[in-house]
């Protein structure tokens, strides 16, 4: 728990002194001189960062330089420009097309190492697939469902997975164990291999310099866990996709958090005795929002009011619980005097029980939507409240 603490406290620190960005869409074309934070639907670098890079999206493509770390989630991770140290990306697609001045750690369900790819420090890889055509200079390590080897490692390689196919050039010892193991006309193993496979009979071909093959039945997997695999995939992805909610809930809650922290202090002033008038008109606006939509569609002058009706309310519906926990803090905190990121800290921590609540049937979802309909109803009564003393004022 004290280093999860300590992880934790590291992380908001280093936070902090960043810029941070959340939009749809991102694209950064000028030279940023310290670390960068950023969450969207799409991430596109197209110039020199001389800091770290934090990232979560649906799509993030590096194109030009990083000088230091690049953490990323997303669905679709694209590099091609040089990482001068770290790279730790987990993803649905991961494509590292560039040098890596140090570790590569990657997690997702399909990984391209192109031939242009040079890691000078060790590649370590979770994922479905990885077809790894470049040169590692450290070590290889690869749990995968699927793994091709046509590069270099130029230090030892362990890998483990359901097929295994080596067409490179292993220089270290390497350690193989897979159901079906086979080696190419290119493969060369310039010291001991040890392997496990269902059948021992391995072809080694002309692949061993200097070096022997030897079946090693300690390298297999419990065969009593018919799920070895499986469960570990799921396991990653179930990983990978909540590196991506909690940071981008992070980062969502930072900018809501400071360009509107008085407007939320002042809200929820009146949620005691506004809370059931409030449910209701929160209710009014979830399922109101979508007919007042439609009908603004079928209008053709109303369409450009169509369409920005429906961005505001698709972004209440996917941000709702973010909104709604940053509500409840501010609530908790009328009587204390907690400082900006330890409302953030508390906020996401409620973001994430709200989250946890939508998977239980029916009773996690409903208590979620009732949370989520008395903050936006909340939202709505003080607007309309403020509007009618304006009103009485201008008479």
């Amino acid at each position: 728990m004290k280093k999860m603490l300590g992880l934790f406290t590291l992380l908001f620190s280093t936070f902090i002194m960043g810029q941070h960005m959340a939009d749809k869409r991102i694209s950064i074309s000028e030279h940023q001189t310290d670390d960068i934070y950023l969450a969207g639907e799409t991430i596109r670098i197209n110039a020199i960062v001389d800091g770290d890079v934090v990232a979560a999206a649906r799509k993030i493509s590096i194109i030009d330089s990083l000088q230091e770390d690049l953490i990323a989630a997303g669905a679709d991770i694209n590099v091609r420009g040089p990482v001068k140290d770290d790279i730790r990306a987990v993803g649905g697609r991961l494509i590292i097309d560039s040098e890596v001045g140090d570790d590569l750690i990657l997690a997702g369900g399909e990984v391209t190492i192109t031939e242009n790819a040079v890691i000078y420090g060790n590649l370590i890889n979770f994922s479905g697939n990885i077809e790894m055509n470049g040169e590692v200079k450290g070590m290889l390590k690869s749990y995968s469902g699927e793994i091709v080897l046509n590069g270099k490692v130029r230090e030892e390689a362990f890998l483990y997975g359901g097929s295994i196919v080596i067409n490179g050039e292993i220089s270290g010892t390497s350690k193989i164990a897979a159901e079906e193991i086979e080696i190419g006309n290119n493969a060369r193993f310039l010291s001991d291999v040890e392997y496990w496979s269902e059948d021992p009979e391995i072809n080694f071909k002309n692949s061993l310099i200097n070096a022997k093959a030897t079946y090693n039945e300690g390298l297999m997997p419990d065969k009593e866990d018919l799920s070895w695999n499986a469960w570990k995939g799921f396991s990653l992805v179930a990983f990978g996709l909540w590196v991506f909610y909690i940071i981008s809930a992070f980062l969502i809650l930072v900018l809501l958090n400071w360009a509107f922290n008085d407007f939320f202090a002042d809200t929820v002033t009146h949620l005691d005795k506004e809370i059931l008038t409030s449910f209701i008109y929160g209710l009014l606006y979830l399922l109101g929002m979508p007919l007042l939509i439609l009908f603004t569609f079928i209008l053709i002058i109303g369409i450009p009011v169509g369409l920005f009706l429906l961005s505001v309310y698709i972004f209440s519906v996917l941000f709702g619980h973010l909104i709604a926990a940053l509500l409840i803090t501010h609530y908790l905190n009328k009587n204390r005097n907690w400082n900006f990121w330890t409302i953030i800290l508390v906020s996401l921590g409620l973001a994430i029980v709200l989250r946890l609540l939508t998977l239980i049937p029916f009773l996690g979802s409903l208590v979620s939507i009732v949370v989520i309909a008395i903050g936006y109803g909340l939202f709505l009564l003080v607007f309309l409240q403020k509007r009618k003393n304006k009103l009485k004022i201008a008479q």
